[in-house]
């Protein structure tokens, strides 16, 4: 009915620039955002209300009280009414689409405030297991949990990180709750069957979704597990940078890499120490430190190095004798520090680092 003096103005008024939307069904589409209801079905109701608007008009011109009117006029009546009923309705659909966006995005905010609030608060100690479950609607204290942080590429339309988050969740199989990290990752923790995790050997059923890149916690039980989960899985997020390839990435995999980087002046050291001029080979030092980390993973084997890495073994030979060349020194199977500087050499060279030492 708020839309009734606009209709009636069709052809009197000269056409405004803008439509305004009435003051009642701004607050409709309002009260639509604030009780979940779909964008989807106002926009439909919209469309609905033109075609009824459109069979009206059609049955009034062809009623027999207007039969005085010539055929032309009848038509010309009808293609002003539809015409400026589609521009009218092209404008309220607009702004039906502004405002109820501008409204899911405020309340969306606010509640992400609220989570982030009760779960600071909660990690802090300041507030008990029993009123953050209440506050969250997520049982923590009896519960096993997994966390994980997804981040989507910023070539990728916003919505696809909420896609990722149900994707990830859904095959860990549990409910889950996410926190924003930003507009395109965020920290999700869900809850598992308690051994579950450890039955996947830390490893999701399958990948993914295509442009999201994953880091995965260990299986933590109870209060100390979700505080645990969080930390691992915010610890594994920054080696995905290095390495967007090793996603799903999971923190079992990379505990050595995680601790090593919590001190990155030393992780320099100790890789520009490791490797030197290799550092400076890029891409070509890249192949070599990949091939001899395998090469020590797989029991110094250049068979199986060569099966792993999809090469020669007489090709794995030669990038070993490279490598020991231009360290020189030869490499040993039980060397610590060399193995982990193989591993957090990509780290190290993201950040520029053997630049700076």
């Amino acid at each position: 009915m708020s839309h009734l003096p606009s209709f009636r103005s069709f052809g009197l008024v000269a056409r405004p620039r803008r439509w305004a939307i009435p003051k009642p069904a701004r607050a409709l589409v309002i009260a639509q955002a604030d009780s979940g209801a779909p964008l989807e079905s106002l926009l439909m109701a919209y469309e609905i209300g033109k075609v009824e608007i459109w069979k009206a008009f059609l049955e009034a011109v062809r009623a027999e009280s207007h039969e005085a009117l010539s055929a032309d006029l009848r038509l010309a009546l009808l293609e002003v009414v539809m015409s400026w009923t589609s521009d009218y309705l092209q404008d309220i659909n607009a702004q039906v689409v502004e405002i109820y966006s501008t409204r899911t995005a405020h309340l969306s905010n606010r509640e992400g405030a609220q989570v982030r609030e009760t779960l600071d608060n909660f990690i802090a100690g300041d507030i008990d297991v029993a009123h953050a479950e209440k506050l969250l609607g997520y049982s923590i204290a009896s519960c096993a949990h997994v966390a994980f942080v997804v981040a989507t590429a910023p070539d990728l339309p916003a919505g696809r990180l909420d896609a990722a988050v149900s994707h990830v969740a859904s095959m860990l199989g549990g409910p889950f709750l996410a926190l924003a990290l930003g507009a395109r990752s965020a920290l999700v923790w869900v809850t598992v069957r308690e051994g579950s995790w450890t039955a996947f050997g830390s490893r999701l059923p399958s990948r993914p979704p295509e442009g999201a890149m994953v880091a995965l916690s260990s299986e933590q039980y109870g209060a100390v597990g979700f505080r645990r989960v969080r930390e691992e899985a915010l610890s594994a997020a920054p080696l995905l940078e290095a390495n967007p390839s090793a996603s799903p990435l999971c923190f079992p995999d990379v505990e050595a890499e995680t601790l090593a980087l919590q001190d990155h002046q030393a992780a320099r050291r100790l890789v520009h120490r490791q490797l030197g001029a290799l550092l400076h080979q890029w891409p070509a030092g890249l192949d070599l430190i990949q091939t001899v980390q395998v090469f020590l993973e797989t029991g110094a084997s250049p068979t199986r190095t060569a099966r792993q890495l999809h090469l020669h073994p007489n090709t794995v030979t030669q990038r070993l004798k490279k490598f020991e060349k231009v360290r020189g020194r030869p490499t040993e199977v039980g060397d610590l520090p060399l193995w982990l500087a193989l591993r957090l050499a990509p780290m190290v060279r993201l950040d520029h680092a053997a630049d700076d030492f």
